[in-house]
């Protein structure tokens, strides 16, 4: 059996967004795309059913997938790969970039709660992450503010200029963590309607304005010829409401996000329990959202494919996080994996679930990357 260990250090989402807590004004209504005309069963084009948002052109809308949903448009797997909200259970999903323009970019547009008021400042901020399948990343995502709305005819002129960007127009890359872009604006009056997208034409990219993405391992799906991104968590906020609106890189936190993947390669002779008693899935600090998907789906093949497998999932802890968190989150992992698993068609008489916290820690060096090493989920089969 040989291993390749990796471990990915990854600053915790890009941008920090510090509200006061006295202040809820969220002038975006709707922001995480909760309330919506009915479930969402199609997500195809489907954001003229989330309240209050609408695509600058109703035949080339954006995608909305939900937790309700089935099969391609549901989550946190769905037909662009496997993705957990940010906030809620449902999220958008964007065009960005099709390469060489042979697929439209799309647009989410939403009419803010108030006007704008002249010379006031705002904070404006949206998450967005690429999907597993797109063959490429992109820059130039940003989000623009007007005092009327948006039409698929102006901005297939090409002359729109978002006013919220990243500071350096990084290409986003990140097919895992939800990153920010927020930025600060100061009001000229009327402004009423936000419009995210990327407003840059794509047949004139160069190329610094794009990346070309491998296939992330564990998905079998052709991967889209664009940069598809999920968006969530929308929010405007009077600047005179919060405390800050900080929108640069977070250089030191409690706890630095470090996701850890482990690849161990298989010996051809062994049996599936021992395969399946080698699958890891890791886990950000403090959060009970698998950060390796793709280790799942490996799950899943092995315990469709070998039928009598009885199988225990067992979550543990950093030891960090079972001094600083009252709750078992190791119990909280494990059951999130056992809960899907059933989801995913396993039956339950198969499966059982523990925490176990911090007894079994793996990496005792106290690192970060020690720590990530520890925030996990393994498989005791039988």
């Amino acid at each position: 059996m040989k291993r390749n260990i990796r471990a990915v250090l990854t600053l915790a989402v890009g941008t920090f967004f510090t509200l006061s807590l006295s202040a809820q004004n969220n002038l975006v209504p709707n922001g995480s795309f909760e309330q919506t005309d009915g479930r969402i069963r199609k997500g195809d084009k489907a954001i003229e059913d989330v309240i209050e948002w609408f695509s600058p052109d109703e035949e080339n809308g954006a995608d909305v997938y939900s937790k309700e949903a089935k099969d391609e448009w549901g989550i946190p797997e769905n037909k662009m790969g496997y993705q957990m909200p940010l906030d809620g259970q449902n999220y958008a999903g964007v065009r960005m970039f099709g390469y060489r323009g042979r697929t439209k970019n799309t647009f989410i547009q939403v009419r803010l709660k108030d006007d704008m008021i002249e010379g006031k400042t705002y904070c404006v901020n949206f998450n967005i992450v690429l999907s597993k399948i797109s063959r490429y990343a992109t820059n130039n995502i940003g989000g623009y503010l007007s005092d009327r709305k948006v039409r698929g005819n102006t901005i297939d002129d090409w002359e729109i200029k978002p006013q919220i960007m990243h500071p350096e127009n990084k290409i986003f890359m990140d097919q895992y963590m939800w990153k920010t872009i927020c930025g600060t604006y100061t009001a000229k009056g009327g402004e009423k309607y936000l419009t995210i997208g990327n407003f840059t034409n794509p047949e004139e990219a160069d190329r610094d304005d794009y990346e070309s993405m491998r296939r992330v391992k564990g998905y079998d799906q052709l991967q889209t010829n664009d940069a598809y991104y999920f968006v969530d968590d929308v929010s405007v906020y009077n600047m005179e409401e919060i405390s800050s609106c900080t929108c640069e890189e977070e250089k030191k936190s409690d706890e630095m996000q470090v996701v850890y993947s482990e690849n161990v390669s298989e010996d051809a002779d062994m049996d599936a329990a021992k395969k399946l008693s080698l699958k890891k899935v890791y886990f950000d600090y403090n959060s009970t959202s698998p950060s390796t998907p793709a280790a799942i789906i490996e799950v899943i093949r092995l315990l469709e494919e070998n039928e009598g497998l009885q199988v225990k999932v067992i979550g543990h802890s950093s030891a960090k996080e079972a001094e600083k968190i009252s709750e078992d989150i190791s119990a909280k992992r494990a059951k999130y994996i056992h809960d899907y698993l059933i989801k995913r068609g396993i039956d339950e008489s198969r499966l059982s679930f523990e925490g176990v916290g911090d007894s079994q820690i793996v990496d005792d060096a106290g690192t970060d990357e020690a720590r990530a090493k520890n925030r996990r989920v393994t498989f005791e089969a039988r």
